[in-house]
């Protein structure tokens, strides 16, 4: 079986401790890749524009680790998403951080962008045609996420955005316990769908929240979107999810489609993201998934 590259996200764990220290708790884990966050940087404020790149790059560079994606949460800022110009300057300064860090891969969101099901392209254009034309000048690929909760929650429209920039600098950031939070069937399907237009994974697992059964509160997460409208999703350790993630990497191993990266995004509270990364490298290793 085909390893992978696996990376840790800097999110929930930067909450407590700065980015040397997130450093220092992959390597216990034999991670030495990550995906940075604003707050993982120093500096105050939204996105990355009142942030420093260089005392991370240098620890980078001491460490012998690599940032493989940037992500900018903005389209999650009602206020930010209001004032168009700001939000496309906050998605180019993140594809500068990404290039001070070394890395080829901004990950973003939709949201306040476009709430509604269905893709408004118009809107779309507006807020990301300039930030993908800058981003693929300098060697940058814009991925977008897909959530529960605004136009990318159902494959079929995220391959119809995908498809609608028509730019292989414009992907997807595939995460299939996302769409299992929309209700939807995160592998094989999604996958299937989706397969051509994938620049980046996120690796994580849930189940539904079932009341009484004495799921950890914990790992709860936000109410679903579909079928299962208004139920919380209950985060688990890969191993323990009911979403496929041994089959996913089985296809992508087997399709040889994707070989970017893949990154561990622990939904938990950040005291309890090394219990997850401890039980999830060990998964992967024994299945062959990680060297």
């Amino acid at each position: 079986m085909k390893s992978f590259s696996i990376g840790l996200t800097g999110q929930t764990i930067g909450e407590i401790m700065d980015f040397a220290s997130v450093v220092r708790t992959g390597r216990k884990y034999g991670v030495t890749h990550f995906e940075v966050w604003p707050l993982n940087l120093p500096g105050s404020g939204l996105g990355y524009r009142g942030r420093e790149a260089g005392p991370v790059a240098e620890l980078l560079a001491r460490e012998g680790a690599a940032v493989d994606c940037v992500t900018l949460e903005a389209a999650f800022v009602q206020e930010a998403v209001q004032d168009r110009a700001l939000y496309i300057d906050m998605l180019k300064g993140a594809v500068d951080a990404a290039c001070a860090l070394g890395a080829k891969l901004v990950n973003h969101y939709c949201y306040f962008i476009n709430l509604d099901e269905k893709p408004d392209f118009d809107t779309l254009d507006r807020y990301w045609a300039e930030p993908l034309s800058y981003a693929k000048s300098r060697g940058v690929t814009l991925v977008l996420e897909n959530e529960a909760h605004d136009a990318t929650r159902h494959p079929e429209t995220m391959a119809a955005i995908v498809e609608h920039f028509g730019d292989p600098a414009f992907r997807t950031n595939f995460d299939a316990v996302n769409y299992f939070h929309a209700s939807e069937e995160g592998f094989p399907a999604a996958y299937e769908i989706l397969r051509p237009y994938i620049g980046y994974v996120h690796l994580k697992n849930a189940c539904l929240f079932r009341e009484g059964a004495g799921q950890d509160e914990r790992d709860r997460g936000a109410p679903m979107s579909g079928l299962h409208e208004g139920r919380p999703l209950q985060y688990a350790p890969i191993p323990d999810g009911s979403v496929n993630i041994a089959g996913l990497l089985t296809r992508i191993a087997g399709d040889g489609v994707y070989t970017g990266p893949f990154t561990l995004e622990p939904h938990t509270t950040p005291e309890r993201v090394e219990t997850y990364c401890a039980r999830e490298t060990a998964w992967l290793r024994e299945h062959g998934f990680m060297a």
